[in-house]
Parts: structure tokens; sequence; C-alpha cells
């Protein structure tokens, strides 16, 4: 039977985001995986319409999944990839599965564009890093100061686009786990309060609205002292206060438990506007009880890991690292024999 227009458009939930020059999508044979890997984590079993090659590759662990063992496997074309979403129950939006596998497309893709980032983000022109010289110049040889804010140019512009496509992916995500979504200013049931208690047109972002419950979530990685600089940190104190006049109530949720006197203000202020808070693991907790099992299976085996394994390495001092550049590889290793190669392709993305 011939696939549909709307078929087709249906498809695209899974297979891309973004549009014009912006636009990032994975192929068929991507979507095809994540349908088994999905199908996988929430029925546990192995149904007959697998394909064994996707299959067994479904089987490993995520994160070890390369962009060369999804490139061996069986070329599929987009009418088999609107097959297999038949297949799996995830063309009925009613279905775990669909958030399911929406949740983990866009993890997919947003991991894909990130790796296309590096493989094509270029050096800087000279004309962006000359006049910055200025502070260092006759500090040491030339070629290696050129080299030394090339590189570094090179980073802040890599770990900018890190932090861009970050905000895009986490809150969403972990939104749609809990059965919410962010809602910007434009049109948040949120408005900001004057000096003179009233409240105005301008909305407040919200980080996750559940509609139902009637309950506004903040979620942070962490509340640092650094939340104190540019006034930011009145914005996040007067966000509970505001939730309440708007008849809501306010979750804060802070992943990293570390002590702060900012942090303990911030609790006490949302427990005083008829909210709460939960930090830590507490929030991890707090968070899969409310998406329920299959979605709260998701955060804990996709979110919670990298993040939770970043704050145990904590270095309080980085290891050695060298970086190196060739006309077709970027690697980064350190001091023992572990080593991270990157291929490159400056051209435009």
């Amino acid at each position: 039977m011939p696939v549909t227009r709307q078929q087709r458009v249906f498809y695209k939930t899974f297979s891309q985001h973004g549009s014009g020059t912006a636009m990032v999508e994975i192929e068929p044979k991507d979507v095809v995986l994540l349908i088994h890997i999905a199908y996988l984590d929430i029925f546990e079993n192995e149904p007959d319409w697998f394909s064994e090659p996707f299959y067994q590759l479904a089987k490993e662990s995520f994160y070890t999944i390369t962009p060369e063992k999804v490139a061996e496997l069986p070329g599929m074309t987009v009418e088999d990839a609107i097959n297999y979403l038949q297949l799996s129950g995830a063309t009925n939006t009613e279905n775990v599965i669909y958030l399911y596998l929406k949740n983990l497309s866009e993890l997919w893709r947003r991991r894909f564009k990130f790796y296309n980032i590096l493989k094509t983000q270029p050096f800087p022109l000279t004309e962006q890093i000359g006049p910055r010289c200025l502070l260092e110049y006759g500090n040491c040889e030339d070629a290696l100061l050129f080299s030394w804010m090339s590189w570094r140019k090179l980073i802040y512009d890599i770990d900018n686009r890190s932090a861009q496509e970050t905000g895009y992916l986490f809150e969403p995500i972990l939104a749609s786990c809990l059965g919410g979504e962010p809602v910007s200013h434009r049109y948040s049931p949120v408005k900001r309060i004057d000096d003179n208690g009233n409240p105005t047109n301008e909305g407040r972002q919200i980080d996750c609205y559940i509609e139902e419950s009637r309950e506004v979530y903040e979620l942070k990685l962490r509340v640092t002292i650094a939340a104190s600089g540019q006034g930011r940190f009145s914005e996040e104190m007067s966000f509970p206060y505001e939730a309440r006049r708007a008849g809501l109530t306010p979750v804060l949720i802070v992943f990293d438990p570390t002590p702060s006197p900012l942090l303990d203000r911030l609790k006490a202020k949302y427990v005083e506007e008829g909210g709460r808070y939960a930090i830590g693991e507490e929030a991890w907790n707090m968070l899969t009880d409310r998406a329920g099992r299959e979605m709260g299976k998701y955060i804990i085996k996709y979110i919670k890991p990298p993040i939770s394994r970043m704050e145990e390495v904590r270095l309080s001092t980085p290891s050695n690292i060298r970086l190196s550049a060739s006309g077709d590889c970027f690697t980064i290793a350190d001091e023992f024999g572990n080593r991270y190669s990157i291929p490159r392709n400056e051209a435009a993305e």
C-alpha cells in the first residue's frame, strides 16, 4: 500500500527538526534502529517483526552506538521506517511507545547534530582573533601564541554550541516525560508582578507546565553563587511568588545536591509560596515517579546516568590532555593513554 503524505509528515516527528539550513534529519535506518531500542526498553521482548541486525545493535548500550556501527546496518527507506512505526504501535499517539520514541529520537538527533558540529566547526579566522594578541603578545613565540588563541577560540565556539543544544534538549525532554511542556514567556500563564503588586502583561518562561495539575516546574542542574550575578537570582526568587499569584503550584527541581546559601533561600521561597522542592537524588525520584513506569525508565536509562557520572568524576584539577589536529581528524588524548578522535570536515554545515 502506498505511503500517504500524512504518514510522511508523521514520520518526520522522529526523523527531523528545524527548517532550512538549520534542519537536522536522520536516515530511515536510524529511525528503524530507534524503534527497535524503544520497543525493547518498554516491552522487553523480541517480536517476530524485528530485523536481526537492528535487534543486535539495539541490545548494545545507547551511548556506545557509533555512526560507524549504524552505517553497517542494511539500508532502509522512508516506507520501511513507516512500516516499522506501524508494527511497533508508535503511530498511535496515545500509546506510550509514541512518547518514548519521540523523546529517544530527539536525543539521538541532538547527538547527531552535535557530532556534525564537532566535525565541521572551523578554526577561527585571523581577523577574529588577531586583536586579542595585544593582551599576550611578547609572552611567548609568535606561532605558539597564534595556535593558543586559535585553539581556545575553537573550544569556546564549540562549548557555546554545546550549551545551546543542551538547552534545546534537556528541559523539553524532561517536561515531556512529566506529561507537561515548556512554555515561552509569550504564552505563559505566569505573569510578572509590578512594584505595586499588580500582574503585568509580561509573561515568565516556564520549564515545564502541567495544566492538569496546575503545576509549574523549574528544572535546574545546579544553584551556585554565580546565580546572584546580573540580577538573575532575584528573577529566580520572584518566580514562585508570581506562579502562586497565577493560581499555580511552583515546584523546584535541582539535580546537583551541593549545598549553597542561595539554594537554601530558593527552597524556602518555594515553600513560602505554597510550592515544594526536590534536590539531588530526591529530584530524580520525584521526576521518575511523576513520569510513570515507561517514561521514568527513559529518564533513569538515558538522562540520569551521564549527568550523575560526570558529577562523580568531578575533578578539582582536570587531567592533562593533548589536543592535536590533522587535515582529517581531531584527537584529544590524556596522560593515561585514553583517546577521543573526531573526524574533521570543515565544510559549511
